[in-house]
């Protein structure tokens, strides 16, 4: 960071975020000039609404979802906003408090007779979809980690329809980063509570669609293609992503176990979710493949020291083993640097308080082979340019890690290169401070920062990497990344993949709030 941390004002500007329930579509004026190529909506997603009549939120992913749309088309740029209008945002705001739980803030009964239902019924989970999007066919899903989806109009952002994929699927827990294959069949985990006796984690699968194909026979055509047993019988890992290579899905069972039993009464005792999260210190990590063609298991489990992973990088095939890459910590950290308490102290305050290194992020790679002889003695990766290395434990492989970079959060990549021996991954940072007080370019070949993009008075959201058509090089598009600054004049930032070079940058007359994650739909 080569600005002090008080150069950043992104923790005032998640603390103080103001409620937000649409801005009707502006123009935005452009410096630079926008590339010719680069058409089509990105849609962000994240809190709009913290603060109700007689309260507000604990923590910043509380907030009531605002799904926004920046909508590029022939240089020039368009943006707007419209809550999720879900019924968890309808029953808190009647009341003026949180009452559906969320993920940090405890809630409230409604009176003595929502203590009574509260004491002889099980809550739902939240509806309040605002950490990404998913687009099922030409459906558009504003998405949570809960099995309620919620249908987004593309074009007005509109509410639609509230869709319970457990009707579909064997869904409790829902990862909330999708990936989408080659073929554009979309993949993502879930887990399913005490199903069949037993926790178990599900790679799902919802095919590709053309255009105009009904989300019914979407639905119907999905399907669970795999089951894992969790550890435990009945809670299961925390599992906000996942990774997948041309020919395997990874998935990685942390020791940040959901406590069922606790969760079951937490609306009860007034606890939110993560107050039935625990950290278990002395717990090692466990990663599964599943073989997406055939569905199975591959035999071997892999271990590896305790880590606690948000966000994934990439995973790809190498010989007759897996590269996977990921952003881990040692402690849960990044759950804590987005409490409202923490966001309220000043950067120095809050930088000292993560100043650690079992607080600090860091991009790591995991090289899992693919044998299966337990006999087998040594070191068992072959794979070039890493020290990582992996031998038998029993009928286990324990693999140890490389370190890529520190300090990148929630990274992003060409996603051409999904799945794909790849070269380079883009990040805004979260060293000390929550992700966004710069862009930066990591070479994973030789775990250098390449390039660095950071203005002082700047929040930066996670960035999209958009591929110029034809390109024949990796880091050949525009990384586009929406901007915060203390002079609240929000701007979407267009920088050359290649060189960070600035393309443009487009001004809106708007509030335009820091957002979480999002999608890029490219005009047809």
């Amino acid at each position: 960071m080569d600005f002090p941390v008080s150069a950043f004002p992104h923790l005032t500007a998640l603390a103080s975020t103001k409620n937000i329930e649409y801005t009707e579509a502006v123009q935005g004026k452009v410096q630079g000039e926008v590339p010719s190529w680069l058409n089509g909506n990105w849609y962000r997603n994240g809190p709009g609404v913290v603060h109700f009549r007689e309260e507000s939120v604990k923590h910043w992913f509380d907030g009531m979802a605002l799904a926004r749309k920046f909508c590029i088309e022939d240089g020039k740029v368009s943006y707007m906003s419209r809550l999720v209008d879900g019924e968890s945002l309808q029953k808190n705001t009647a009341a003026g408090r949180v009452v559906v739980a969320e993920f940090g803030t405890t809630t409230h009964s409604e009176g003595f007779l929502g203590r009574v239902k509260s004491a002889l019924t099980m809550p739902e989970f939240t509806d309040n979809c605002l950490i990404n999007f998913m687009n099922l066919g030409d459906h558009l899903f504003a998405i949570t980690e809960s099995n309620f989806i919620r249908q987004i109009d593309p074009v007005t952002l509109d509410t639609k329809d509230k869709v319970d994929l457990a009707k579909h699927l064997p869904i409790n827990i829902m990862s909330s980063h999708p990936l989408v294959d080659g073929e554009g069949n979309v993949y993502t985990f879930s887990s399913s509570i005490f199903n069949m006796g037993r926790t178990k984690y599900n790679l799902l699968k919802f095919p590709a669609a053309a255009p105009g194909t009904s989300l019914e026979t979407i639905l119907s055509q999905s399907e669970s293609i795999c089951s894992i047993d969790s550890s435990w019988r009945v809670s299961p890992s925390y599992h906000h992503s996942f990774a997948m290579s041309e020919k395997y899905a990874v998935f990685v069972e942390m020791p940040l176990k959901i406590d069922i039993p606790k969760m079951a009464v937490a609306h009860l005792r007034h606890m939110c979710y993560s107050d039935c999260i625990e950290v278990l210190e002395d717990t090692k990590t466990r990663i599964y493949l599943v073989n997406k063609e055939t569905g199975k298991q591959h035999p071997i489990t892999f271990l590896c020291d305790p880590l606690i992973v948000y966000h994934h990088v990439n995973a790809y095939d190498d010989g007759d083993h897996v590269v996977l890459d990921l952003s881990c910590y040692k402690k849960n950290s990044f759950y804590d640097k987005f409490t409202m308490s923490n966001l309220e102290k000043t950067p120095e305050e809050f930088a000292k308080l993560f100043d650690s290194d079992e607080q600090a992020v860091k991009a790591m790679r995991i090289v899992l082979p693919l044998a299966n002889d337990s006999k087998t003695t040594g070191n068992l990766v072959s794979v070039a340019n890493t020290s990582c290395t992996a031998e038998f434990q029993g009928n286990n492989i324990f693999c140890t890690s490389e370190m890529l970079s520190v300090g990148t959060e929630c990274a992003v990549i060409n996603n051409k290169y999904l799945g794909k021996k790849y070269k380079y991954f883009y990040s805004p940072g979260g060293l000390k401070l929550p992700p966004g007080e710069m862009l930066t370019k990591i070479d994973v070949e030789t775990k250098e920062r390449v390039q660095t993009w950071q203005e002082k008075g700047c929040w930066a959201s996670q960035p999209v990497f958009v591929a110029k058509p034809g390109a024949t090089k990796e880091d050949e598009g525009i990384l586009m990344s929406s901007v915060v600054n203390e002079n609240g004049n929000p701007f979407l930032l267009m920088l050359d993949a290649k060189s960070f070079t600035e393309v443009a940058r487009i001004h809106f007359d708007a509030n335009i709030p820091p957002d979480v994650h999002g999608v890029f739909v490219p005009k047809a």
